[in-house]
């Protein structure tokens, strides 16, 4: 009987997974648009890693959600921005006016936002030319 219950111990011992890919999300940025489907189209460009710390790269955008934690209202620094697309149109602008260098986008989310806004916002991030997209917990500014 105790031979039996060690032999079932050591099977779930040895074929347990830890689901880390149901857990793990990956935040770097590809270097071409994302795929999501309504995702607005843009020309996305690899950076360098190796980026210089200057207060103008930095971009801060902050999402509020509703009580259902679909997307209430969006932030560009000071500036509210209507939707997704006015956000690509001006940082797409904001990357032209910066040139060479990075330009790095650290986003302030309401806790209850729901993940598929929230990968909306990185996505036009992305096809907009942003080097970086950071994650803030919410109540931090510049």
């Amino acid at each position: 009987m105790l031979d039996m219950a060690f032999q079932l111990l050591a099977f779930f011992i040895l074929t347990f997974r830890p689901p880390t890919a149901e857990t793990h999300i990956d935040l770097h940025l590809p270097a071409t648009p994302a795929a999501l489907p309504s995702a607005p189209r843009g020309v996305a460009r690899p950076t360098s890693r190796n980026v210089d710390v200057d207060l103008e790269n930095d971009v801060l955008i902050r999402a509020e959600a509703d009580d259902l934690g679909d997307l209430k209202s969006l932030r560009l620094g000071e500036a509210p921005v209507d939707d997704l697309a006015q956000l690509g149109q001006r940082l797409r602008r904001y990357v032209e006016l910066l040139g060479t260098r990075p330009l790095r986008v650290r986003l302030i989310a309401d806790d209850r936002l729901l993940y598929e806004p929230a990968a909306r916002i990185i996505a036009v991030c992305s096809s907009s030319g942003v080097a970086a997209v950071r994650l803030a917990p919410p109540g931090t500014g510049p």
